[in-house]
């Protein structure tokens, strides 16, 4: 009788045992991580996927913090309202300058551009390469852009983001006003950047003059750019919210 309880123990004790074991190595199974094998493209493609998120979650943190400092200046002003409107008129002043509305002043750098000396014997490819173009100038806008250019005109003419750059044949066609040669480009911004940026040897520039456009770069410390006198359209945006 005794030997039949302790078999009947041990063979519950197993089957109790056996069901652990089993729940055990489902449970392991079920939660074990499965490897995924990226190639070098996936890789830094979803590198660069996770730093465009970290990017704009920077962007929009800082957003968020610009606009509940407003929110709490004008709740703390709320009573003053000579303040409030202040606060109001310098934001939308900022914005005007960005924009192009008004006209700036500032350091930064005059570049000259001119055709170059003609000589005889020049076929038309090559009497076109001594010529300053269109794509020239928008090429040159761009290396200034990239520098950091706060504001950039031609021969007094204020670049925007509408304005447009377009071969009206002997003249260049700048914000809706034919221009001639020589072009006079002055920009805003740290005048030392501006500089060594735009005479390096891996810029727009040097392309010119080796073309023997006639290229002078110089740095001041006061450079007046007047305001953009178009018209900004807008028929087809509309705020999102």
């Amino acid at each position: 009788m005794k030997n039949n309880e302790a078999n009947i123990f041990v063979f519950i004790a197993s089957i109790i045992i056996g069901i652990l074991i089993s729940m055990n190595m489902s449970f392991v199974k079920g939660n074990t991580s499965k490897r995924v094998f990226l190639s070098a493209k996936q890789y830094q493609d979803a590198y660069n996927y996770k730093n465009q998120l970290y990017n704009q979650i920077s962007a929009l943190s800082e957003q968020y913090r610009d606009n509940y400092n407003k929110l709490n200046k004008y709740k703390d002003n709320e009573q003053n309202e000579t303040q409030v409107v202040t606060e109001i008129n310098q934001e939308l002043n900022q914005n005007n300058m960005e924009l192009g509305k008004v006209a700036v002043e500032g350091q930064g750098i005059k570049i000259f551009l001119n055709d170059a000396v003609m000589e005889d014997g020049l076929d038309a490819f090559q009497y076109q390469m001594k010529l300053v173009h269109n794509t020239d100038v928008i090429q040159v806008i761009n290396d200034l852009k990239n520098a950091g250019a706060e504001a950039i005109s031609i021969n007094g003419h204020r670049i925007v983001d509408t304005s447009e750059i377009y071969c009206s044949g002997p003249f260049l066609r700048v914000n809706g006003v034919k221009i001639a040669s020589p072009f006079s480009i002055d920009a805003i911004g740290n005048k030392d950047v501006l500089y060594n940026y735009m005479i390096s040897n891996e810029n727009y520039l040097k392309i010119l003059m080796t073309r023997k456009i006639v290229v002078k770069v110089t740095k001041s410390n006061k450079i007046e750019i007047p305001a953009y006198n178009g018209d900004y359209k807008i028929q087809f945006m509309k705020n999102k919210n």
